[in-house]
């Protein structure tokens, strides 16, 4: 990592704030419009809330939702489209309709579904109206946390890669609760999305924060990681 590139990193944490932001009010968002029933909260959205996730998978499992579903039709409904409810607004549902292998999001009318439905369950069309089919919801809905269980695993292992005993790590970003920790020991300058700093550090872990790895959790180390990173790559 030369001058300018550490240079070019800093002059553009100003400019994610605007991600950050963003972050904030999406969550204030959740925790003001989405009720204590889990059936009505979108499972994607439960998961994402009671784990950790780097913001890089966050968007994977978004994005893995429509794979999951559909790879679940072409082998559970062949010969049937299958609906999964991914949300419910005011008067209507938001729904992935999946049939001849291919995937995509519609909205219906609440007044075209005879019956109450709930977010999270799969749906059939038959007699000219939309079932709600037990089995097959409880069978995706595993299927999605398995998905997601998968991610992140993967994810710990790769983490537990970049924490180091007794390292050095200077915080180069805020993202909500998650830091981009800037390795100050290793030589090879790695940079990282953590989602593991303790509470009580959150507040005073900002730009620049040195922390160091101790006994498997960061503590506060020193303020002056700027002056740390621009020594180390003066001198390398």
């Amino acid at each position: 990592m030369n001058l300018d590139l550490v240079n070019d990193l800093f002059n553009n944490l100003k400019e994610n704030k605007f991600v950050q932001n963003f972050i904030k009010e999406l969550s204030n968002y959740l925790k003001n419009n989405l009720n204590g029933n889990n059936e009505e909260i979108p499972i994607i959205e439960d998961i994402l809330s009671k784990n950790k996730f780097t913001t890089g998978n966050q968007n994977s499992i978004r994005w893995n939702l429509d794979d999951v579903v559909l790879k679940y039709s072409q082998t559970n409904s062949v010969n049937d489209a299958l609906y999964f409810v991914k949300e419910k607004r005011e008067n209507s549902y938001i729904i992935l309709e999946a049939k001849d292998g291919k995937i995509e999001e519609i909205e219906i009318n609440k007044k075209d579904i005879s019956s109450e439905v709930k977010v999270n369950e799969v749906l059939k069309f038959q007699n000219n109206n939309f079932i709600v089919d037990n089995h097959s919801t409880n069978e995706l809905q595993e299927e999605i946390k398995n998905m997601a269980k998968k991610i992140l695993n993967k994810q710990n292992i790769n983490l537990n890669k970049h924490r180091k005993e007794g390292h050095l790590y200077m915080v180069t970003e805020e993202l909500g609760d998650n830091r981009f920790l800037l390795d100050l020991t290793d030589a090879s300058k790695t940079e990282f999305e953590e989602v593991n700093i303790p509470k009580d550090l959150l507040s005073k872990a900002t730009e620049g924060m040195v922390l160091i790895y101790n006994n498997g959790k960061y503590e506060y180390y020193s303020d002056d990681g700027f002056e740390r990173a621009e020594r180390i790559n003066s001198s390398s």
